[in-house]
Protein backbone atom coordinates (compact mmCIF):
# COMPACT_ATOMS: atom_id res chain seq x y z
CA UNK A 1 0.00 0.00 0.00
CA UNK A 2 1.37 3.41 -0.98
CA UNK A 3 1.34 5.96 1.84
CA UNK A 4 1.49 9.76 1.81
CA UNK A 5 3.67 11.46 4.42
CA UNK A 6 1.95 14.08 6.55
CA UNK A 7 5.19 15.94 7.23
CA UNK A 8 4.41 16.05 10.97
CA UNK A 9 7.34 14.66 13.00
CA UNK A 10 6.11 11.72 15.06
CA UNK A 11 2.75 11.34 13.31
CA UNK A 12 4.14 9.49 10.30
CA UNK A 13 5.85 7.12 12.75
CA UNK A 14 2.50 6.50 14.47
CA UNK A 15 1.06 5.75 11.03
CA UNK A 16 3.97 3.43 10.15
CA UNK A 17 4.89 5.69 7.24
CA UNK A 18 1.94 7.93 6.42
CA UNK A 19 -1.69 8.04 5.32
CA UNK A 20 -2.78 5.46 2.73
CA UNK A 21 -2.83 7.12 -0.68
CA UNK A 22 -6.25 8.16 -1.98
CA UNK A 23 -7.99 7.83 1.39
CA UNK A 24 -10.18 10.43 3.12
CA UNK A 25 -9.38 10.99 6.79
CA UNK A 26 -11.44 12.78 9.45
CA UNK A 27 -9.40 15.04 11.77
CA UNK A 28 -11.28 15.83 14.98
CA UNK A 29 -10.70 17.94 18.07
CA UNK A 30 -11.96 20.82 20.13
CA UNK A 31 -10.93 24.47 19.77
CA UNK A 32 -7.18 25.06 19.95
CA UNK A 33 -6.06 21.48 19.39
CA UNK A 34 -4.15 22.23 16.16
CA UNK A 35 -6.52 20.72 13.59
CA UNK A 36 -6.14 23.49 11.00
CA UNK A 37 -2.38 23.60 11.50
CA UNK A 38 -2.22 19.86 10.82
CA UNK A 39 -4.19 20.37 7.61
CA UNK A 40 -1.96 23.14 6.30
CA UNK A 41 1.23 21.29 7.29
CA UNK A 42 -0.05 18.29 5.31
CA UNK A 43 -0.38 20.54 2.23
CA UNK A 44 3.04 22.15 2.79
CA UNK A 45 4.62 18.68 2.86
CA UNK A 46 2.88 17.92 -0.41
CA UNK A 47 4.17 21.13 -2.01
CA UNK A 48 7.71 20.15 -1.02
CA UNK A 49 7.28 16.82 -2.79
CA UNK A 50 5.55 17.91 -6.02
CA UNK A 51 2.13 16.82 -4.69
CA UNK A 52 -0.03 19.90 -5.20
CA UNK A 53 -2.89 20.57 -2.81
CA UNK A 54 -6.22 22.30 -2.30
CA UNK A 55 -7.17 24.11 0.93
CA UNK A 56 -10.90 24.70 1.33
CA UNK A 57 -11.29 27.12 4.25
CA UNK A 58 -14.85 27.75 5.39
CA UNK A 59 -13.80 29.67 8.51
CA UNK A 60 -11.10 32.16 7.41
CA UNK A 61 -10.56 34.30 4.33
CA UNK A 62 -7.40 33.93 2.26
CA UNK A 63 -5.64 37.08 3.54
CA UNK A 64 -6.02 35.95 7.16
CA UNK A 65 -4.71 32.50 6.23
CA UNK A 66 -1.66 33.97 4.47
CA UNK A 67 -0.85 36.05 7.55
CA UNK A 68 -1.51 33.32 10.11
CA UNK A 69 0.71 30.68 8.52
CA UNK A 70 3.64 32.99 7.84
CA UNK A 71 4.22 32.59 11.58
CA UNK A 72 5.32 29.02 10.80
CA UNK A 73 7.37 30.10 7.79
CA UNK A 74 4.72 28.81 5.35
CA UNK A 75 4.14 31.27 2.51
CA UNK A 76 0.76 30.12 1.19
CA UNK A 77 0.44 33.16 -1.10
CA UNK A 78 3.72 32.35 -2.85
CA UNK A 79 2.75 28.68 -3.15
CA UNK A 80 -0.55 29.76 -4.72
CA UNK A 81 1.30 31.92 -7.25
CA UNK A 82 3.45 28.86 -8.10
CA UNK A 83 0.28 26.70 -8.53
CA UNK A 84 1.45 24.33 -5.80
CA UNK A 85 -1.50 25.16 -3.54
CA UNK A 86 -4.95 26.53 -4.31
CA UNK A 87 -6.90 28.24 -1.50
CA UNK A 88 -10.71 28.19 -1.79
CA UNK A 89 -12.62 30.48 0.59
CA UNK A 90 -16.40 30.74 0.05
CA UNK A 91 -18.18 33.64 1.83
CA UNK A 92 -17.47 33.28 5.54
CA UNK A 93 -20.63 33.29 7.75
CA UNK A 94 -20.69 35.73 10.68
CA UNK A 95 -21.88 32.88 12.90
CA UNK A 96 -21.44 29.15 12.35
CA UNK A 97 -25.18 28.59 12.79
CA UNK A 98 -25.80 31.03 9.92
CA UNK A 99 -23.70 29.03 7.47
CA UNK A 100 -25.56 27.97 4.34
CA UNK A 101 -22.95 26.72 1.92
CA UNK A 102 -24.14 25.23 -1.37
CA UNK A 103 -22.34 21.89 -1.42
CA UNK A 104 -22.92 21.40 -5.16
CA UNK A 105 -21.23 24.70 -6.01
CA UNK A 106 -18.43 23.90 -3.60
CA UNK A 107 -17.92 20.47 -5.19
CA UNK A 108 -17.74 22.04 -8.67
CA UNK A 109 -15.17 24.54 -7.43
CA UNK A 110 -13.05 21.78 -5.88
CA UNK A 111 -13.21 19.70 -9.06
CA UNK A 112 -12.02 22.64 -11.20
CA UNK A 113 -9.21 23.46 -8.78
CA UNK A 114 -7.99 19.86 -8.67
CA UNK A 115 -7.92 19.78 -12.47
CA UNK A 116 -6.25 23.21 -12.77
CA UNK A 117 -3.21 22.38 -10.64
CA UNK A 118 -3.26 18.57 -10.81
CA UNK A 119 -3.83 18.37 -7.05
CA UNK A 120 -3.14 15.18 -5.12
CA UNK A 121 -3.98 16.43 -1.63
CA UNK A 122 -7.11 18.17 -0.29
CA UNK A 123 -7.91 19.70 3.10
CA UNK A 124 -11.46 20.79 3.99
CA UNK A 125 -11.71 23.06 7.04
CA UNK A 126 -14.26 22.38 8.28
CA UNK A 127 -17.09 19.89 8.07
CA UNK A 128 -18.60 21.55 11.14
CA UNK A 129 -19.30 24.73 9.14
CA UNK A 130 -20.48 22.84 6.06
CA UNK A 131 -23.15 20.98 8.04
CA UNK A 132 -24.02 23.68 10.61
CA UNK A 133 -27.70 24.08 11.42
CA UNK A 134 -28.83 21.11 9.32
CA UNK A 135 -31.22 18.41 10.39
CA UNK A 136 -29.63 14.96 10.60
CA UNK A 137 -30.99 13.75 7.25
CA UNK A 138 -29.66 16.77 5.36
CA UNK A 139 -26.38 16.64 7.25
CA UNK A 140 -25.86 13.02 6.20
CA UNK A 141 -26.66 13.86 2.58
CA UNK A 142 -24.03 16.62 2.50
CA UNK A 143 -21.37 14.43 4.10
CA UNK A 144 -22.10 11.54 1.73
CA UNK A 145 -21.98 13.83 -1.30
CA UNK A 146 -18.68 15.33 -0.21
CA UNK A 147 -17.07 11.99 0.62
CA UNK A 148 -18.17 10.55 -2.73
CA UNK A 149 -16.51 13.46 -4.54
CA UNK A 150 -13.26 12.99 -2.63
CA UNK A 151 -13.17 9.28 -3.49
CA UNK A 152 -13.80 10.01 -7.17
CA UNK A 153 -11.01 12.59 -7.30
CA UNK A 154 -8.58 9.97 -5.92
CA UNK A 155 -6.82 12.60 -3.82
CA UNK A 156 -5.56 11.99 -0.30
CA UNK A 157 -7.80 14.18 1.84
CA UNK A 158 -8.10 15.50 5.39
CA UNK A 159 -11.57 16.65 6.49
CA UNK A 160 -11.51 18.69 9.69
CA UNK A 161 -14.36 18.40 12.18
CA UNK A 162 -14.66 20.36 15.41
CA UNK A 163 -16.12 18.67 18.49
CA UNK A 164 -16.62 19.85 22.05
CA UNK A 165 -14.39 18.58 24.84
CA UNK A 166 -17.22 16.39 26.15
CA UNK A 167 -17.78 14.88 22.68
CA UNK A 168 -14.17 14.15 21.78
CA UNK A 169 -13.76 11.05 23.97
CA UNK A 170 -17.13 9.42 23.35
CA UNK A 171 -18.45 10.51 19.95
CA UNK A 172 -18.60 8.11 17.02
CA UNK A 173 -19.00 11.20 14.75
CA UNK A 174 -22.26 9.87 13.33
CA UNK A 175 -22.14 9.15 9.61
CA UNK A 176 -18.55 10.38 9.44
CA UNK A 177 -17.40 7.60 11.72
CA UNK A 178 -18.01 4.92 9.12
CA UNK A 179 -17.79 6.87 5.84
CA UNK A 180 -14.21 8.04 6.34
CA UNK A 181 -11.36 5.55 6.13
CA UNK A 182 -9.51 6.99 9.11
CA UNK A 183 -9.94 9.21 12.15
CA UNK A 184 -7.14 11.24 13.77
CA UNK A 185 -8.16 12.88 17.07
CA UNK A 186 -6.39 15.84 18.67
CA UNK A 187 -6.70 16.78 22.35
CA UNK A 188 -6.00 19.86 24.49
CA UNK A 189 -6.50 18.95 28.13
CA UNK A 190 -6.11 20.75 31.42
CA UNK A 191 -3.33 19.36 33.64
CA UNK A 192 -2.79 21.30 36.82
CA UNK A 193 -2.35 24.99 35.99
CA UNK A 194 -1.66 24.42 32.30
CA UNK A 195 -2.91 22.54 29.24
CA UNK A 196 -1.17 19.84 27.22
CA UNK A 197 -1.87 18.59 23.72
CA UNK A 198 -2.16 15.03 22.48
CA UNK A 199 -2.82 13.06 19.30
CA UNK A 200 -4.46 9.68 18.74
CA UNK A 201 -5.17 7.60 15.65
CA UNK A 202 -8.69 6.37 16.33
CA UNK A 203 -8.81 4.34 13.13
CA UNK A 204 -6.86 3.93 9.90
CA UNK A 205 -8.08 1.18 7.60
CA UNK A 206 -5.35 -0.93 6.08
CA UNK A 207 -2.59 0.14 8.48
CA UNK A 208 -1.16 -1.45 11.59
CA UNK A 209 -0.96 1.96 13.28
CA UNK A 210 -0.11 2.97 16.83
CA UNK A 211 -3.04 2.66 19.25
CA UNK A 212 -1.51 4.94 21.88
CA UNK A 213 -2.25 8.63 22.45
CA UNK A 214 0.97 10.64 22.27
CA UNK A 215 1.93 14.05 23.61
CA UNK A 216 2.03 16.79 20.98
CA UNK A 217 3.06 20.44 20.73
CA UNK A 218 2.51 23.30 18.31
CA UNK A 219 6.04 24.61 17.72
CA UNK A 220 7.25 27.57 15.60
CA UNK A 221 7.85 25.03 12.80
CA UNK A 222 4.46 23.32 13.06
CA UNK A 223 3.14 20.30 14.94
CA UNK A 224 5.45 17.82 16.63
CA UNK A 225 4.34 14.51 18.15
CA UNK A 226 6.54 13.02 20.88
CA UNK A 227 7.15 9.44 21.93
CA UNK A 228 5.79 10.10 25.45
CA UNK A 229 2.29 8.82 26.18
CA UNK A 230 -0.39 11.49 26.68
CA UNK A 231 -1.39 11.22 30.34
CA UNK A 232 -3.73 13.56 32.25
Amino acid sequence: MNVIKTGVPGLDEMLTGGIPQGRTILVTGSTGTGKSTLGVEFLIEGARNSENGILVSLEEDSEDLYEDYLNFGWDLKKLEEENKIRVITPPIPLKIEEADIDVDNLINTIQRAVSDINAQRIVIDSLSVLTAGLEEKERRKKILKLSTLLRELECTSLVIYEVTETEEENSDYGVGGYIFQGIISLYYKKKGATRIRGMEIRKMRGLDHSTKTKTMEITPEGLKVYSEDFII
